[in-house]
């Protein structure tokens, strides 16, 4: 049978080598997103149900606008979550 110093040893070992990887695998965040960032997307004007072919043209555009702005906004947002600028 081992000395009883080596069990304990053994024992201890692989809890302090636990603590020792929580310890240093924790990191502290203390960066704030871009305020605009965090603002929710814009719904664009829609056209009236009686609108005119021109309305209606300038209201996909506006749609078109506001998808592409928000998809921007959210590959900025997930950029930062990951952890970079």
């Amino acid at each position: 049978m081992p000395p009883p110093s080596l069990v304990r040893a053994l024992t201890v070992l692989p809890c302090a080598l636990l603590l020792s990887a929580c310890g240093t695998s924790f990191l502290a965040i203390d960066r704030q997103p871009d305020a605009s960032l965090l603002l929710p997307c814009t719904d664009p004007v829609l056209a009236a149900d009686d609108g005119s072919d021109n309305d209606i043209g300038a209201e996909r555009i506006r749609v078109a606008q506001a998808y592409a702005a928000c998809k921007l906004h959210h590959g900025a947002l997930a950029t930062f979550v990951r952890g970079r600028k």
